[in-house]
């Protein structure tokens, strides 16, 4: 089916719907949004008292919280974090842990290098290519950028890690440099780690503290789904890898340690952090292998955890105590078990979706979560699955044939538009207090063109690739707006850029009214 060249300018809806079953697994394209860079303005808006973090450029909503944190004669911490993130959890897979992370589904918040993989990072992590190789299962071939989003380092001046150009300034002492990230934080290789085979990393950040990233764990990931030759559906397994800091050192001398005790293909088991200045922390853990407690020499934080979902088979968090007893009472079910899939027509030669369009999303009704302060006020925050895009995207799709093209195996190697769960509204209430109520709106360009070289068609015959941007100026690249309406009814308008590699996640303008 020839598909024609179009752009639109959507205006983002809630999409929902009845339809089909779900198949289990994720679908190349149900993971776009991850594929996107976001150079985004993340911000808590209204009281941050929740630990809430809002994306304004995607609407991710995001929650962090220190429990416990040790002052010290220096400036290393030595303190226990969690992170939460809102994902599309529908599309399970037979031998998929529930919530395997440290908290069950929060995550465990100290230094670290992960990425994900089918299913083990090889040993040159460090030293060989900057991509994991392509996987074959059956005649398929998955290749890299189908299951693998990058490399993260989770620490000060973090972020993606990149291999620096040869012309970008390194740091005088140490190396050989490798990886940097946009922080000038830059990593050398260890030629092993503590707990398994293969390299680490060393990483120098830009005021001279060191981490030495060399202990591995591994928690559960949604496999990917496709068809094969045949038209029988294959699954690739995948494991987040992860690569923890077992010691942290500051120009000084000052040195702070972690000790972990999983192997290396196991989940994350953090057993004491220990600091050259004496401060010390030791975690407990229950008996499904989650955080139970955590002690800083003198006071005791305590964890709560609920069972959920099928067969009562996952732990959700759902209560931090403090060392006087009051608490954080915490309800994200609908968060950590909510998933949307997309209608598949049953009938043959059904065209339900193409490389330029996801499709209808069925069970996309919106999910709610709260945190209750332990002074009384509660946070509720609304996430609904909303369809997101960007301009001027070469329009290259994988699983594209002449002359009769079967739009719904097509891939978009460049992402053009994709739904997630998307931040809608917040609200803040409590003793004495009234109901306060922010809602968030989104609108987005979404446009394409073929390559000069395809013809009129979503493929590149150019031997040099058709990846370079198609607009490179003001007049022809597209925006994507957010909008914020505040319990007073004045409002703030967000204008980021969204053209591809032009001008991403660049915030152009900030408006106010009311």
């Amino acid at each position: 089916m020839k598909i024609r060249q179009w752009t639109l300018a959507a205006m983002l809806l809630t999409v929902a719907g009845a339809g089909s079953a779900q198949e289990q697994g994720k679908a190349l394209w149900e993971e776009y949004d991850k594929l996107i860079d976001k150079r985004s303005a993340i911000t808590a808006l209204g009281p941050d008292l929740f630990g809430d973090n809002v994306d304004l450029y995607t609407g991710n909503l995001s929650f962090s919280a220190t429990d416990v944190s040790v002052p010290g004669n220096n400036a290393l911490p030595v303190a226990v974090g969690r992170r939460y993130g809102i994902d599309n959890h529908s599309v399970g897979h037979p031998g998929v842990d529930g919530y395997d992370l440290a908290f069950a589904d929060w995550d465990l918040d100290v230094p670290k290098i992960s990425g994900v993989f089918a299913t083990t990072w090889h040993d040159q992590r460090c030293s060989g290519a900057a991509q994991p190789p392509a996987v074959q299962v059956s005649d398929k071939y998955f290749q890299p950028n189908d299951y693998w989003q990058g490399h993260n380092a989770s620490l000060p001046g973090g972020g993606e890690m990149l291999i620096g150009s040869a012309s970008t300034t390194r740091p005088a002492n140490g190396g050989p440099w490798r990886w940097t990230t946009d922080g000038q934080t830059w990593f050398s290789c260890l030629a092993t780690i503590k707990n398994g085979s293969g390299e680490g990393f060393l990483a120098t950040t830009a005021d001279g503290t060191r981490y030495w990233f060399d202990w591995m764990a591994q928690h559960a990931e949604t496999p990917l789904r496709d068809k094969n030759n045949s038209g029988l559906t294959i699954y690739l397994p995948r494991r987040r890898n992860v690569l923890y800091a077992t010691r942290v050192e500051d120009r000084f001398g000052n040195w702070v340690t972690y000790t972990y005790t999983n192997a290396y293909n196991a989940r994350t088991r953090l057993t004491a952090i220990n600091a050259s200045d004496g401060r010390a922390i030791t975690l407990g853990y229950n008996g499904d292998g989650h955080i139970a407690s955590i002690n800083d020499g003198s006071r005791t934080w305590r964890y709560e955890y609920a069972y959920v979902g099928s067969g009562q088979l996952k732990s959700t968090l759902t209560a931090v105590v403090l060392p006087d007893d009051s608490r954080w009472a915490i309800d994200f079910v609908d968060f950590s078990e909510a998933g949307f899939g997309y209608h598949k027509s049953r009938e043959p030669g059904d065209f339900y979706r193409s490389c330029f369009d996801p499709g209808d999303a069925v069970n996309a009704t919106p999910i709610v979560g709260s945190i209750t302060h332990p002074a009384g006020a509660t946070g509720v925050f609304t996430m609904s699955v909303l369809r997101h895009g960007r301009s001027n995207v070469p329009a290259l799709c994988g699983g594209y044939s002449l002359p009769d093209n079967d739009p719904n195996d097509d891939v978009a190697y460049y992402p053009i538009n994709w739904d997630a769960y998307t931040l809608s509204r917040k609200q803040v209430s409590g003793p004495g207090l009234d109901t306060n109520t922010w809602n968030y709106a989104y609108f987005s360009d979404i446009s394409w063109s073929y390559p000069p070289s395809g013809g009129g068609y979503p493929v590149c015959q150019n031997q040099n690739g058709c990846e370079a941007p198609v607009c490179t100026d003001d007049s022809c690249a597209g925006t994507k707006v957010t909008t914020v309406t505040a319990p007073d009814g004045s409002w703030t308008r967000y204008t980021f850029g969204n053209s591809y590699r032009y001008n991403e996640g660049k915030m152009l303008r900030l408006q106010k009214g009311s």
